[in-house]
């Protein structure tokens, strides 16, 4: 009988060393198929002497020690008390250094960039480089086309890198880029140096047409027009005055913007007079003739799809609005432009999504005059019952998380936002762990918010700034290290956002953020 426990003792030591060694790869074959957790394993650990976090267990963890003994069983292992997730601290002497290897020049090059620096000077400068391209096979008579049609086609590729649906397109096919991600990703992001790129293009090729070409009194006239709406509009959207008066840049940028698309219909109708010759598809159906219907099919689109519908609003906190409308199928990183004249116009990024109801909402932090007054007339009770909302929705730069398989997001405030919906229905192919930064996030953020981000543990992190301040660089590097991540995503103030990407970026760490002049 002694015999027979002593066997039974020992074939049991030899299972738990056996399932303590295969553990790692039961991990990765439950991950692989599985939408449940993975088993837990020991792991070492860090975190800042200000933070509890919250992270997952998984096989990229996993460490070998090699002082260990046989004694060290499955019994050392951390115990998961509900759903597969543990509440840890982790050891700062275990932090890892979050600098990715790079090669020799690529390291020279991102120190001595300035921060100033961005992707839409890339884009500048490419289009220069096409723009002196085709001046010289212009003017050595190598292409046909005239410098009226170039300046033409330039305008539409400016509204073209605005227009929601192309912008949606160029994120659905940059998103499944296996190569490059973090370029192609923050080039897109970046696309608006484009629009202005093109602006002083069209400008250039332009003046070439009216001083280098022949036409008539009339086309000549429309096209001084032109040429005084573009620098007009260049100089009303410099930063420092589309920032200090964003409103009436923005009512400029419009109604002018229209203006000068009348005038180019009436430039082009007369530059085809002047060249008319006799009835045929190839006079009536040209260059500039197709491309100036496609300038007015972009340009008028959006403005098709704009309706009045009803809207809901709730405030959690003095400083927050939630506004609620109808329809909920939008894609994760969708944004949509509301107003409530039909003339001033603010995006937000959409929030939550509630299939049941058929409803999406955004959340409204009072920053601005407009989200400021916005506060105000809730709680007077001055709101209108319905809003203008555009049904045609475009995607921001949240979207990009599509690339990557472990992101780390980090929010400041309201811009939890944005990252709601990856916190209600996690993407399948993403892991996502959330860094939010705020202060007191249950009594400002309302109790639905505050669960919803609660029921995302142990894969979020809270840091409450009325308690340990504001927080720095180090904090998100730490939390990267920690999380494995591939990418990190920040939703923030532009002081903040600009301070972590260009840190990021010196480092080698993808880093995206929304941009505050795109």
């Amino acid at each position: 009988m002694a015999t027979d426990n002593y066997k039974s003792t020992h074939s049991l030591e030899k299972f738990q060393h056996a399932a303590a060694a295969i553990m790692p790869h039961l991990n990765k074959f439950r991950r692989a198929v599985s939408d449940h957790p993975a088993a837990p394993v020991q792991r070492k650990r860090f975190i800042s002497d200000c933070i509890t976090a919250f992270t997952s267990i998984d096989d990229y963890s996993i460490e070998s020690d090699e002082n260990s003994t046989e004694s060290e069983t499955l019994s050392d292992i951390s115990p998961i008390p509900q759903h597969g997730e543990v509440r840890i601290n982790i050891d700062e002497e275990f932090i890892q250094p979050t600098t990715i290897k790079m090669h020799t020049v690529e390291t020279f090059i991102r120190r001595i960039v300035p921060d100033f620096l961005t992707c839409h000077q890339v884009w500048l400068a490419i289009h220069v480089l096409i723009t002196i391209i085709l001046c010289v096979l212009y003017f050595t008579h190598k292409i046909e086309t005239s410098a009226g049609t170039i300046a033409i086609f330039e305008l539409l590729f400016g509204v073209l890198v605005r227009n929601e649906i192309f912008i949606s397109l160029l994120h659905c096919f940059v998103g499944i880029v296996p190569y490059f991600k973090y370029e192609f990703n923050r080039m897109l992001h970046c696309i608006g140096g484009l629009h202005v790129s093109s602006a002083i293009a069209a400008f250039f090729w332009l003046l070439i047409s009216l001083s280098c070409e022949w036409h008539g009194l009339v086309v000549r006239i429309t096209g001084g027009i032109i040429l005084f709406f573009v620098i007009f509009l260049s100089l009303t959207a410099m930063p420092i005055i589309r920032r200090r008066f964003h409103n009436v840049f923005e009512h400029i940028h419009r109604y002018v913007g229209w203006t000068c698309l009348v005038v180019l219909i009436v430039h082009v109708i007369f530059l085809q007079l002047d060249n008319f010759q006799s009835f045929s598809t190839k006079a009536l159906f040209n260059e500039a003739v197709i491309i100036l219907v496609i300038i007015v099919i972009i340009i008028i689109l959006p403005w098709i799809w704009v309706r009045k519908v009803s809207a809901q609003f709730s405030q959690p906190s003095k400083d927050l609005t939630v506004i609620t409308f109808p329809q909920a199928l939008y894609p994760y990183g969708s944004t949509t432009r509301i107003s409530f004249d039909g003339h001033e116009w603010h995006a937000f990024a959409i929030a939550l999504t509630d299939p049941c109801s058929d409803q999406h909402s955004i959340l409204v932090a009072a920053a601005g005059d407009w989200t400021k007054k916005l506060a105000e007339n809730y709680q007077t009770n001055k709101l209108p019952e319905h809003i203008w909302i555009r049904r045609i929705k475009g995607l921001g730069f949240m979207y990009s998380i599509h690339a990557y398989q472990k992101v780390l997001i980090v929010c400041t405030g309201a811009g939890i936002a944005p990252a709601l919906p990856y916190i209600k229905d996690p993407l399948p192919t993403c892991h996502t762990h959330i860094l939010w930064i705020a202060k007191q996030h249950e009594n400002n953020y309302g109790e639905y918010i505050w669960k919803l981000v609660q029921s995302r543990q142990p894969h979020f992190t809270l840091h409450d700034t009325k308690i340990h301040g504001r927080p720095g660089v180090q904090l998100v590097e730490d939390h990267f290290s920690k999380t494995n991540s591939q990418a990190v995503f920040i939703v923030s103030n532009e002081k903040f956002t600009n301070e972590i990407t260009n840190a990021l970026w010196r480092k080698g760490i993808p880093c995206f953020g929304a941009l505050f002049d795109s």
